[in-house]
């Protein structure tokens, strides 16, 4: 199980200026712009991005700039069914999520609905994210039953890899956050927008591992392995 967190900071470490760069590029979008949905405003191309990460994962394709590489072994590249998996799988923690929430008191906090929301899209991701992979591969022979039966192994190679590393990036720029305003330095200034595209760019490490871990569950429930995808 090591060698997916291994491979995972390996990739990381190599597309380390591409991720930057796409760092830079979606936080000054957000600090220029202000959009009133910073997450909705910047959706597409994190998706597209998580897609080109599962191509890797799957196929050995690099990320680099320009046009996306294609594998010799790999299908050509189709966005589609991958962005509607990617966002029923956001909608559908979220959707129940906000119900629960408001439910379970007279109102609710941002980090309670936050946090009600981060274990239902894990829960959701460990049932179903082998969606994901299978969708990027054009997998013909897959089912969702078969990614269901590795739901447990999933859900716990999704806890020790990305929910660590989320945690801990939370923590550590959280940290940063107060000490820059403690600082003296304004919520407005470069100090804080430097620290927002370093944020954004080792995020993108949670979004790494948790590939790796649905591309590995993928290939370890594939009903033929040695079968290339359809």
């Amino acid at each position: 199980m090591t060698q997916i967190y291994r491979d995972s900071f390996r990739f990381f470490r190599d597309a380390f200026p591409v991720l930057l760069l796409m760092g830079t590029v979606l936080e000054c979008f957000i600090w220029y712009f202000q959009p009133s949905a910073e997450g909705a405003s910047t959706a597409v191309a994190l998706f597209f991005l998580a897609y080109l990460f599962h191509r890797h994962f799957l196929f050995g394709e690099k990320l680099h700039l320009g046009r996306p590489e294609t594998a010799p072994a790999a299908p050509p590249h189709k966005f589609g069914w991958f962005f509607a998996a990617s966002v029923a799988l956001l909608i559908a923690p979220m959707a129940i999520a906000i119900p629960l929430a408001i439910s379970l008191s007279d109102g609710f906090s941002d980090l309670g609905l936050l946090a009600i929301f981060l274990a239902l899209y894990l829960l959701s991701l460990s049932m179903f994210g082998t969606v994901l992979p299978a969708s990027v591969a054009r997998d013909g022979t897959w089912r969702l039953s078969l990614g269901l039966r590795g739901t447990g192994v999933t859900m716990l190679r999704l806890l020790l890899g990305p929910a660590v590393a989320g945690l801990i990036l939370l923590v550590v720029f959280g940290f940063s956050e107060n000490w820059l305003l403690s600082e003296g330095f304004q919520p407005d200034g470069m100090a804080f927008l430097a620290s927002f595209i370093l944020a954004r760019t080792f995020g993108f490490l949670t979004t790494i591992l948790a590939v790796a871990v649905l591309c590995q569950s993928y290939r370890d429930l594939r009903p033929h392995p040695d079968t290339p995808p359809a």
